[in-house]
């Protein structure tokens, strides 16, 4: 996937800003795991001495809203993110996180720009897979100190959506085969299983925690389901031959059917892997 083509994903996905924190909102009342994974990420490390950190893919700040009370008093948030609308809402989230904040939608290729072992922490939730090809610049960036935490998809991310896609669109003509969706082409760059050999160029010290979770839809949570999906979609059905919106209307269908025929939960994998980072080797391997 090209790195124009992976913007455009992002955008499709994510430009409707109200849209991504209602979807949020369903990750969480239907997640099995209660668990806030942020807090999970973050247990355990010392980062009261942070004061320059930056979060990538920022959105509206769901990772830096966890800092609160965890960083240095001083600490500035760098927010990076393609979408220009969800400044106020990240500088809105720094200031509930009681740190400074400054935002910039220049997009993750802006950390190529940042001086070296300038940066204390870097965060970033659910995107790495989007730019996997700046962590050699992430490791550079960081302090001797410095580090990385990221939350990751395992590679069968919603799979149960994945396969269902899969089936309509090859039943009615609209996809190949062997073609992958753009879900699956993405989380090939970077996932719970192959995170670690990609960093590990990097990073001499990587911790990992696995974040065990499933969404579970109950009888009568048929409307979230297909808001969920909704959301969804662009990396699902994008580049069925008959047009989004046919593929689109296929696959609700066939999800209403699906859900109607259960006589118990409608499921969908969600397990995740948290990346913690450290002693970047930048300029030092061998």
């Amino acid at each position: 996937m090209s790195e124009d083509n992976g913007k455009s994903k992002v955008a499709d996905v994510f430009i409707d800003v109200e849209a991504h924190r209602l979807t949020a909102d369903i990750v969480k009342k239907h997640s099995t795991n209660r668990n806030d994974i942020r807090e999970v990420a973050l247990k355990g490390l010392n980062l009261e001495w942070c004061r320059n950190i930056v979060e990538l893919g920022c959105g509206f700040g769901f990772f830096t809203k966890a800092l609160k009370g965890k960083v240095h008093p001083e600490a500035v948030v760098t927010g990076v993110d393609i979408i220009s609308d969800y400044k106020p809402l990240f500088l809105e989230a720094c200031k509930k996180a009681g740190v400074k904040g400054v935002f910039t939608s220049s997009g993750a290729s802006v950390v190529k720009g940042l001086e070296e072992k300038s940066v204390d922490l870097v965060i970033c939730s659910y995107s790495l897979y989007f730019f996997p090809e700046i962590i050699p610049d992430i490791s550079r960036i960081l302090k001797k100190d410095g580090l990385l935490v990221a939350t990751v998809h395992n590679k069968e991310n919603m799979g149960e959506l994945v396969h269902a896609a899969k089936d309509v669109l090859a039943a009615n003509g609209m996809l190949q085969e062997s073609v992958k969706l753009p879900i699956e082409i993405l989380i090939s760059r970077f996932s719970s299983e192959t995170g670690y050999e990609t960093l590990s160029d990097w990073f001499q010290d990587i911790q990992t925690k696995n974040y065990v979770n499933t969404l579970i839809f109950k009888p009568g949570d048929l409307y979230f389901l297909l808001e969920y999906f909704s959301f969804k979609q662009p990396l699902l059905l994008s580049g069925a031959r008959a047009g989004l919106g046919s593929a689109l209307n296929l696959l609700k269908i066939h999800l209403e059917k699906l859900f109607t025929q259960r006589r118990d939960n409608f499921t969908i994998s969600k397990d995740d892997t948290v990346f913690v980072c450290s002693k970047p080797l930048y300029g030092r391997r061998t």
